[in-house]
């Protein structure tokens, strides 16, 4: 009876080791397969596969970022997260006869956690000029979060 408990402790104990060794080399598959990512709305303006051309359309907005995607340059004029906000930024542009195409993009909850105040304003405003600067803001953030 004594070696069959020999026999399962080190079963147990071999067992322990590889399963410590597997986990270890899996773990960082697991976070990244496990880490939230959320739908952000971008209000897209325009297109472009030439910089300067994205930059000389980007002149024709108060506020604008230009962010690279698939060898396109996308002029982008908004974001959003919540669908109040969206709404707002839709009347926003079509009031002030701006074309635009909605485009979603995937990012993390840390971003959305810095644009979370921002959000929470724009929600609350019916102010042209708020509306107006927190977009902006939030356009800058976005701008730091993709390059």
């Amino acid at each position: 009876m004594k070696s069959y408990i020999k026999i399962v402790l080190g079963a147990i104990v071999i067992g322990g080791f590889c399963a410590y060794f597997f986990y270890k080399d899996i773990k960082k598959d697991v976070v990244a397969l496990t880490t939230h990512e959320n739908s952000l709305n971008l209000f897209q303006a325009g297109v472009f596969k030439n910089l300067d051309n994205a930059k000389n359309y980007q002149n024709n907005f108060d506020y604008s970022i230009i962010y690279e995607n698939n060898n396109y340059y996308r002029v982008i004029i908004g974001i959003s997260y919540h669908e109040e906000n969206k709404i707002k930024l839709e009347n926003y542009f079509n009031n002030k006869d701006i074309k635009y195409y909605i485009k979603d993009i995937k990012v993390n909850d840390d971003f959305l956690e810095k644009i979370a105040n921002y959000e929470t304003v724009m929600i609350k405003t019916n102010s042209d000029d708020v509306i107006k600067n927190v977009n902006k803001n939030m356009l800058d953030l976005l701008n730091g979060y993709l390059t």
